[in-house]
């Protein structure tokens, strides 16, 4: 997938890749609705403790170990709840693995962006849609991004800085 290609579909998605935008928070919000939507992070934290997942896991420590993302809109934290079984709130396998083919110093909006976006390599489907259908796809979907010369996205936040605010 070329740098134009990518950036020409998160145009269609409404998502400024560069600079978080009301048009592109709501265009993420609208993307993520069918596979869960999205949540502030101050209440997936308090339902991450009611569901006593794992031992001591929280938000923070799933930010800051990379095996979860949020981005930050108007100071609040928003976590794309597809990375979260809807039952117990364990972290999705799937999403954690297309998560670690991505580069790890991407944004928290730029890799909900790509997971929002519709994706050439994907036939025009999200790869948030497509994790529990087509794993494989997403997984050479994300890997194709690494290997594009010269693409970048610019970094807003490391995740411990972001882990900080939850």
């Amino acid at each position: 997938m070329s740098t134009h290609s990518f950036q020409h579909s998160n145009r269609r998605l409404g998502v400024d890749l560069e600079a978080p935008s009301g048009r592109g928070f709501i265009a993420l919000l609208e993307a993520f609705r069918a596979t869960g939507g999205t949540a502030p992070g101050e209440i997936v934290g308090r339902l991450l403790g009611e569901h006593k997942v794992g031992h001591a896991v929280s938000l923070a420590k799933l930010i800051c170990t990379g095996q979860a993302f949020g981005f930050e809109w108007r100071a609040c934290l928003w976590i794309p709840m597809f990375q979260f079984d809807v039952d117990d709130l364990t972290l999705q396998a799937g999403a954690q693995r297309a998560r670690a083919e991505l580069p790890s110093l991407w944004s928290g909006w730029a890799l909900a962006s790509w997971f929002a976006a519709p994706n050439e390599r994907l036939d025009g489907l999200r790869p948030a849609d497509m994790l529990d259908s087509d794993l494989d796809a997403v997984l050479r979907a994300a890997r194709s991004v690494e290997s594009c010369e010269g693409f970048a996205l610019p970094l807003v936040r490391r995740p411990h800085e972001v882990a900080a605010r939850v």
